[in-house]
């Protein structure tokens, strides 16, 4: 819902689809010359999947900040009440019990210019102030050529290469089944795997079981999707997995900024 008007001609194109976007919760990003848009929610399946075969050497870094980012302990989102047309604020503090519906000390301040809509408003706030808890933690990494197909907002899976929990590697073969891969898997609890079809996509997390023959593989039921087998002639970039628990799995899922 948007309802705003621009009195000011002199506003460049750029600062009015800002301003929409603002209100929409929309990312406005140029890709290759091209203005383009994608939504500022949740995403369930990732958009590419990255393990160290993929990712330029010493070029990847975790950070934690002990603070809140900005210092900011809250939010505070500004909108105009449709009742009684004057601005109204939603307010979000963090505390140590979690967050709760009241003003914040040093919140971050938003106005959403065009949101005439409490329930819009009050979604914005909530994505802030949990965006605050989790924006703590930030990686940084440089990708080879597969980081070209990916959009700010995306989500993606990326194996720590200095965490053993997180075991990655390539597909060497299929049978049925049963997967042969380049990297020996270490078992540990109920483990889930990701695999990447011909063009990159990732499947959905598959529970995968160790096989009797060999530690170099699993076996999962992952549907029958067309693979890349490194051959060195016409297939150089083959089929990736990655492969932890479910709480490992989920600290493998970064959003693209």
């Amino acid at each position: 819902y948007f309802d705003y008007t621009f009195d000011d001609e002199d506003i460049s194109l750029g600062n009015r689809v800002e301003t929409i976007c603002n209100a929409a919760r929309v990312i406005a990003y140029w890709d290759d010359g091209v203005l383009t848009f994608a939504r500022d929610e949740r995403k369930e399946f990732p958009s590419a999947v990255f393990n160290r075969a993929n990712i330029v050497a010493d070029e990847y870094k975790i950070s934690y900040d002990m603070t809140m980012p900005g210092g900011y302990d809250g939010v505070e989102i500004e909108y105009v009440s449709p009742r009684t047309n004057k601005k109204t604020y939603i307010r979000y503090r963090i505390t140590d019990t979690g967050i709760v519906e009241q003003a914040a000390s040093s919140p971050l301040k938003i106005s959403l210019s065009g949101c005439r809509n409490e329930y819009q408003a009050r979604d914005r706030a909530l994505l802030e102030v949990n965006r605050l808890v989790s924006s703590r933690m930030k990686m940084n990494m440089k990708t080879l050529a597969d980081g070209e197909y990916v959009s700010p907002g995306e989500m993606i899976v990326v194996a720590d290469t200095y965490d053993t929990n997180q075991q990655a590697g390539y597909i060497v073969a299929r049978s049925g089944n049963d997967f042969d891969t380049s990297e020996q898997i270490n078992f540990a609890g109920d483990m889930y795997v990701r695999v990447t079809d011909s063009i990159g996509n990732s499947t959905d997390k598959i529970r995968a079981y160790p096989r009797t023959d060999t530690k170099f593989g699993f076996t999962a039921a992952v549907p029958n999707i067309t693979l890349n087998i490194f051959d060195g002639y016409n297939v150089q970039s083959p089929s990736r997995y990655v492969i932890a628990t479910t709480e490992e799995m989920e600290a493998m899922r970064w959003r693209v900024s």
